[in-house]
């Protein structure tokens, strides 16, 4: 069952379908599958493992869905550090995601459960404005090397802006959503009884921190000139608008939990058994 839906999840080392996948499709193609597709696999992988939490293996199967999740982690850290397509990135970016998500599904309990299903809505926005972001690049730049892209917030300054604040979000910085169910799931941790994997965690994602603000460094914060962006590479507005459709909720979900999606959450918990009200 892991094996199976973990495919489909991109969960590693069953990932290698994803970057393929989802670099090659249209910007908005790969906003789906990476903001849809992934999270109905991850749920099967969920009712499978509130299953086996009635059975004598269910801490066993929690801490193997965990090893995944920190397996994915790390195969994500170590390609965003050397990534030069920019699809790609933002696709080794979502098996970093479901790593998380696996890892918070994988400590359970109130924080771990409602952290991970908090990530799983907050990524889902974040990832949508990545794609989109990405998408508008290639057709200004007529290209997918992040090399060949450049000054993005001089070229594009509307579009270059929520795109790095869409970028500073995907890497769990604050003020963003991602920040919060993070530290969430952290906290899960905590309380596990797999607190190794809390350290390992953290551990990488300062690395795809560093490696995947690294390569939007050089995207928009260079010092090459100006470039003349013709009428058939001007991006629409209507190409914006779901970017700051998304940056908005992003923002408020960074800074504001709302209850009423606390007790949805554990609602939903207990509902899977995963805790008693």
């Amino acid at each position: 069952m892991l094996v199976g839906f973990g495919t489909k999840v991109g969960l590693a080392p069953m990932h290698t379908w994803l970057p393929d996948a989802h670099s090659e499709g249209p910007a908005p193609v790969s906003a789906m599958l990476s903001g849809a597709l992934l999270n109905v696999a991850m749920l099967g992988i969920v009712r499978f493992i509130t299953i086996l939490n009635h059975t004598p293996i269910g801490i066993f199967a929690k801490t193997i869905l965990i090893i995944f999740g920190v397996l994915s982690l790390a195969f994500a850290a170590l390609f965003i550090v050397k990534q030069k397509d920019i699809k790609r990135l933002m696709a080794y970016s979502s098996v970093e995601h479901m790593g998380v998500l696996a890892i918070g599904f994988g400590f359970g309990g109130v924080f771990g459960f409602a952290g991970a299903l908090y990530h799983m809505l907050n990524h889902s926005l974040n990832k949508s404005l990545m794609f989109f972001g990405a998408g508008n690049a290639m057709h200004v730049y007529n290209t997918k090397d992040i090399s060949g892209m450049h000054s993005v917030l001089k070229n594009m300054p509307l579009m270059g802006g929520i795109w790095l604040a869409g970028a500073i979000a995907i890497t769990g910085s604050p003020p963003f959503g991602l920040f919060l169910s993070e530290i969430t799931v952290l906290r899960g941790g905590m309380q596990s009884t797999n607190e190794w994997a809390v350290f390992v965690m953290a551990l990488l994602l300062i690395v795809i921190f560093c490696g995947f603000l690294n390569h939007f460094r050089k995207m928009v914060f260079d010092n090459k000139e100006k470039i003349e962006i013709s009428h058939h590479e001007k991006i629409s507005k209507w190409c914006i608008a779901p970017m700051i459709i998304a940056v908005i909720p992003l923002l408020i979900l960074g800074l504001w939990w709302p209850h009423g999606l606390w007790d949805y959450f554990i609602n939903i918990s207990s509902q899977l058994g995963v805790i008693h009200l």
